[in-house]
């Protein structure tokens, strides 16, 4: 089974052309409202808002202290010996360049936790890195194919799992090796700058294989005429980063940072994604709602291809929009975008799921006040990407396709299943709600009594022990009882760890942001300039 590290959304984007015929709308507010001029919508929060990193109470902080311990637990552990990666899956050695990544970002924290010592995770990132470096073979323009043999690094031999050289998998990858490089320096330094530096951002820009306005964004990737050389004769895929989700945003960002001016992309294509904008009221009775929670979004920028919580949390993990404020693009000239401070917009899409799952249309038996956050995960008859949508903000003067999609897609309920990293990372936005939510989860029982989506990662497996939080869980399974995967997968646990570190201390955002590469990023797009 594929693991989600191609990005969910990018699955979606791969078929939008055949369902955009036929996908009905979300449903509409009960009073149209006038169309409004996109930058006359500026998306930022008062000043009363509490940013991260946030202060805990002692308890809560040792909460938080075993859900990362365990989620880096499954990242150190499973790694293989001979590569030192971490499997996309617990159940199938293969790795996702993705794991990779967060992996690269969380071996600081393990340093600073004191899990690990600087020693030993200096010679874990030399041993990765040192492995993706060797193999040309696993390289197109200088980025990744999606999946990796888990023991060689080499080309994987799965006939299960695509063999693309996936951009946003690349991003992730590069995202952690920037961090590394900037916290361990040395050899880590060194190779990791030099793997970045040999990044074409360039060679995966759309050109005449896509459609005129789709020309001149960053493909999805490549894909490779043989298998078994993803370096050799292919095609860039005929599908692009065009929106404002963290995945489009991280991949665009880090083609700006390159540092060779021919692999670089120009400063403008960040601002150029589509700005979508909605809004979304709760459609139930306010006053049940709790007091934390606003019963109005306002204004959000949203991905009309998935509704995953995910797609607003990714680029969060590295890029500190916390400190950065509200963007402005007009200031590179680009026109018809609302200036949008990224982090209240992601504050805000959490705050919509938590308002569909207590609105709970379909009566799903695991969603409610303290269950929330529908994402990408397992789920009883396979694999799914769930997800929930704002309502339209009609905008004055956009043009089609060019400024949005047509596209609309309803609500993704699935069958409710939970994947606790959802609300989990939802801690950068709103923290409390978060631990509310994940004490919830790890009180949870199975039929026998029985923790049900946690695994105590301070006691061995005989005891129950694990990695804390598994993939996901549903409170009505197929036969009408919990159920709750075995899985722990890299793209979970990763960013897990990762949001937790930035909302106690911050440091994964000190340590990436310290890099002069991200530095001359942030200066090209003028991000964090008043």
């Amino acid at each position: 089974m594929l693991g989600h590290s191609l990005v969910h959304s990018a699955a979606l984007a791969l078929v939008a052309g055949s369902l955009a015929a036929c996908a009905a709308p979300p449903a509409g507010s009960s009073r149209p409202k006038p169309p409004v001029s996109a930058e006359s919508v500026r998306i930022e929060s008062p000043a009363t808002i509490a940013r991260p990193p946030f202060r805990f109470s002692k308890d809560d902080d040792a909460f938080l202290e075993d859900v990362a311990y365990g989620a880096f637990q499954f990242l150190w552990d499973t790694a293989s010996k001979q590569a030192g990666m971490p499997p996309d899956r617990a159940s199938n050695g293969t790795v996702s360049v993705a794991g990779v990544g967060f992996f690269l970002s969380g071996l600081p924290i393990a340093v600073e936790r004191g899990w690990v010592t600087r020693a030993q995770a200096t010679e874990r990132a030399l041993l990765m890195l040192r492995t993706l470096e060797k193999n040309p073979a696993i390289r197109k323009a200088g980025l990744f194919q999606h999946y990796l043999d888990g023991t060689t690094g080499g080309i994987h031999p799965d006939t299960n799992l695509e063999h693309v050289v996936s951009t946003i998998d690349s991003a992730l990858l590069f995202a952690g090796i920037l961090t590394a490089s900037s916290y361990f320096g040395g050899e880590v330094q060194a190779i990791g700058d030099r793997l970045f530096t040999d990044a074409n951002w360039q060679f995966f820009l759309g050109g005449a294989e896509g459609k005129p306005h789709e020309r001149g964004f960053i493909s999805l990737g490549w894909k490779p005429k043989d298998k078994k050389n993803p370096a050799g004769d292919g095609s860039i895929l005929p599908y692009y980063w065009m929106d404002s989700g963290c995945e489009h945003r991280l991949t665009t960002f880090l083609a700006v940072c390159a540092p060779k001016a021919d692999h670089r992309v120009d400063a403008t294509l960040y601002y150029k994604l589509r700005r979508q904008l909605g809004e979304y009221t709760f459609k139930g009775d306010a006053s049940t709602l709790p007091s934390d929670l606003d019963p109005v979004t306002g204004p959000v920028v949203w991905f009309p291809y998935s509704g995953a919580l995910f797609v607003n949390t990714f680029s969060h993990l590295w890029i500190n929009y916390a400190a950065l404020g509200a963007d402005n693009p007009a200031s590179l000239g680009v026109g018809a975008r609302s200036s949008v401070d990224w982090w209240e917009n992601s504050r805000r899409m959490t705050i919509l799921h938590r308002l569909k799952a207590i609105e709970n249309p379909k009566h799903l038996p695991t969603l409610g006040v303290n269950a929330w956050g529908l994402t990408a995960s397992d789920y009883p008859k396979g694999y799914l990407v769930a997800g929930v949508f704002p309502d339209d903000l009609p905008i004055a003067n956009w043009k089609r396709d060019v400024d949005y999609s047509k596209f609309r897609a309803p609500d993704e309920w699935g069958d409710g299943t939970i994947a606790p990293y959802g609300a989990g990372c939802a801690i950068l936005f709103q923290p409390e709600a978060s631990i509310r939510a994940m004490r919830y989860y790890q009180s949870l029982r199975d039929a026998h009594g029985e923790p049900l989506a946690w695994r105590d990662p301070r006691k061995p497996a005989s005891q129950g022990g694990g990695y804390g939080f598994v993939d996901a869980f549903n409170l009505k399974g197929p036969d009408a009882k919990p159920w709750a995967t075995t899985e722990y997968l890299a793209i979970d646990q990763g960013p897990l760890l990762l949001a937790i570190e930035n909302a106690r201390s911050g440091n994964v955002w000190k340590w990436f942001h310290a890099h002069p590469f991200v530095q001359a990023g942030l200066e090209r797009l003028k991000l964090g300039k008043k």
